[in-house]
């Protein structure tokens, strides 16, 4: 996803902070809203054991309403849909068991597993630097192209209903959860990818939880200025 003024997103990554030797560096397949089924949920202190300030619930209604705005979502998958891309993201599984994609395809983590095509990228405990906008993408080539199947089944329809421009994917990353598997807080980040954030659900129907705060060992999240229902075969779309 190039950035203005770049025909290579390499080229402005580079002219940003350029490359160290051997340092490896991400794109992802691009997530107002129709009314959809969204729950407010509040967060209240814990450990006082009081109710929120009206201060406090105001400035939460107003992230809330802020996330909103930068959501679309929409029904755009059938069930005879899901089931036939399912089963070709069973076969990426299977595939990736059997050690046929490149070593950067495949990112193995604890109850999720990350497929990158097109192009993939550096995150979290993989920096050589912490923090954001320290990720890179990898060199062109160390990851697999993006499946046909992919084109053919998710991102043609998305084309179709005009969700996105033709020519603006060029990489599709699938995420693939475990039971109990989840994602920490994070935003994708700014200088490698272009907006809108596309995101396809399928298998299940899921959540996106905003403004959630994480502690870990043991883990524990409060709750969300924002909880969004993911129906499975519904389009997220995140300005």
């Amino acid at each position: 996803m190039a950035g203005s003024g770049y025909t290579d997103l390499r080229e402005k990554l580079k002219s940003m902070m350029p490359y160290r030797d051997g340092h490896k560096g991400g794109g992802g397949l691009p997530r107002e809203p129709p009314e959809p089924p969204y729950d407010r949920k509040r967060r209240h202190q814990e450990d006082s054991g009081s109710e929120p300030s009206d201060y406090e619930e105001q400035k939460e209604e107003e992230e809330a309403r802020k996330v909103k705005s930068g959501i679309r979502q929409l029904r755009l998958f059938s069930a005879e849909e899901c089931a036939k891309i399912e089963a070709r993201i069973e076969d990426v599984v299977s595939r990736a068991e059997k050690g046929l994609y490149k070593e950067h395809t495949v990112d193995r983590a604890p109850l999720r597993n990350k497929y990158f095509f097109g192009e993939g990228y550096t995150y979290g405990s993989q920096l050589q630097r912490r923090g954001p906008g320290q990720e890179r993408l990898y060199p062109r080539g160390e990851v697999d192209a993006i499946p046909e199947w992919v084109h053919d089944l998710v991102i043609r329809k998305l084309v179709e209903h005009r969700v996105i421009p033709e020519g603006f994917v060029n990489s599709a990353v699938i995420n693939d959860y475990q039971p109990g598997g989840c994602i920490v807080s994070h935003v994708d980040p700014i200088h490698i990818f272009e907006r809108p954030i596309v995101s396809v659900s399928f298998f299940s129907d899921s959540a996106l939880c905003f403004g959630c705060k994480f502690q870990f060992k043991p883990i524990r999240v409060s709750e969300p200025v924002l909880f969004l229902p993911v129906k499975r075969g519904s389009v997220t779309v995140l300005r």
